[in-house]
């Protein structure tokens, strides 16, 4: 899971809902998922499989988890007071969405814990010969 109890509480203040790992389980899940399929093709799978707990997971990708944890949460607490989906829960939703976004388009990075990006170039797959090897290969050439 990529979010903590304290990067969801984080996000509903601790006078709403109290966050634990049973309420939190579950939501802290299809967070991880909706990053994951957001962010494939933008990190490697291997950096990304390093992401096994909170501990090891960028705090940028850490704070979009728990958004999104929350939102859920949210959503799921007062899901029988209201059938639209709460306000507060439909902008956290937002909110992590936009910065997943940002992060795919390149306008926001992920940063290590040192404060240097990671390496964002993981879904671009290189084989070999290309046009840059010699002799040079193309795609366009035609054989007689």
């Amino acid at each position: 899971m990529f979010a903590s109890i304290s990067d969801i509480q984080n996000f509903l203040g601790d006078d709403k809902i109290i966050v634990t790992d049973a309420n939190s389980s579950k939501a802290n899940i299809e967070a991880e998922r909706l990053i994951r399929g957001q962010l494939t093709g933008v990190f490697t799978t291997l950096t990304m499989s390093g992401w096994t707990s909170p501990d090891n997971t960028p705090d940028l990708i850490r704070g979009i988890a728990g958004r999104l944890a929350a939102a859920f949460i949210y959503r799921a607490t007062y899901s029988e007071e209201q059938v639209e989906v709460p306000a507060y829960a439909q902008m956290l939703y937002n909110e992590a969405i936009a910065m997943l976004a940002d992060i795919v388009d390149g306008t926001l990075t992920v940063v290590d814990d040192g404060g240097d990006p990671i390496d964002n170039t993981g879904g671009i797959l290189s084989f070999f010969p290309d046009d840059t090897t010699t002799p040079t290969f193309s795609m366009g050439q035609t054989f007689a």
